[in-house]
């Protein structure tokens, strides 16, 4: 059981890296204003991609009760991120190494007794998730899909933010919002987006036009595009079959195109690594 003084702790030590240089891997969420995006998939597998890349990847399932990295790996979580939030487990305990280079904390899905999350917990989890970024090359955070309050504070205290939007206009402008609500919080995150379910790369890139051209217009916000992965039919089957799509399927154009995109985000952070150390 953790005491209130060790949460304290790491409330404190929140408050300290966010005063100072950070000197542990990317903090990158993956989000939606919508579901039905594609945002889990795409998390997962490219957090695949970079550990087969030999990055030390850890994947935390932040989709508050509704969780589903577990399900779509066919693995029982034994513990999950509740243990944290009633004060059972700290963070690095719920840890669950699943192959090379690659880590799992899988979150919880349609608990009735699912606490709720106040400012509080928040900054409790994001301290602990800054401590546990000294041990990873990347931490991905599976945020649940939707514009709330504490989606946006999460992000906002965090390095990278990578949107999930498919070419429906529903799903720009939804995504759009959450653009707009980091921007009024005055978030310094970065926004990189990933258009996925296209139909040919032509759809993909009116996608992210779209996004972009709205958030430059109206926000005088930049947004980047970081891939497109077309809408493929074997990517339903590898789901029904929870099975993770890289490992069975390495070679498709999904899979390819997924790669791309864990090449180029290492890149871009190696790149603003470099400026800022100017």
């Amino acid at each position: 059981m953790i005491g209130q003084a060790e949460r304290l702790v790491e409330l404190n030590k929140l408050k300290a890296n966010k005063q100072k240089p950070h000197n542990g891997g990317q903090i990158v969420a993956f989000s939606s204003g919508k579901g039905g995006t594609g945002k889990t998939f795409i998390s997962l597998n490219t957090a695949y991609s970079l550990a087969k890349f030999k990055k030390k990847i850890l994947l935390i399932d932040l989709d508050a009760n509704l969780s589903n990295i577990n399900i779509m790996l066919n693995i029982k979580a034994e513990r999950t991120l509740i243990n944290f939030f009633k004060n059972i487990n700290s963070l690095k305990d719920l840890i669950m190494p699943y192959d090379r280079n690659i880590s799992f904390i899988f979150g919880d899905s349609g608990r009735v007794d699912y606490p709720f999350q106040s400012e509080k917990d928040l900054d409790l989890l994001l301290g602990e998730i800054w401590e546990l970024s000294k041990e990873f090359d990347y931490i991905f955070l599976d945020i649940g899909a939707g514009a709330s309050d504490d989606i946006i504070y999460i992000l906002k205290n965090i390095h990278t933010n990578i949107l999930i939007i498919n070419p429906e206009p529903t799903s720009i402008m939804d995504a759009y919002v959450i653009v707009k609500l980091l921007n009024n919080a005055g978030s310094v995150t970065k926004n990189l987006v990933v258009v996925n379910k296209c139909f040919n790369e032509n759809d993909g890139n009116a996608a992210f036009e779209n996004i972009s051209n709205a958030a430059k217009h109206f926000l005088h916000e930049t947004v980047l595009l970081l891939g497109i992965v077309l809408n493929d039919q074997s990517v339903t089957r590898m789901i029904m079959a929870q099975e993770l799509y890289l490992k069975k399927l390495p070679g498709t154009q999904v899979s390819m195109s997924i790669m791309k995109i864990a090449q180029t985000l290492v890149q871009r952070h190696k790149l603003t690594s470099t400026l800022s150390a100017r």
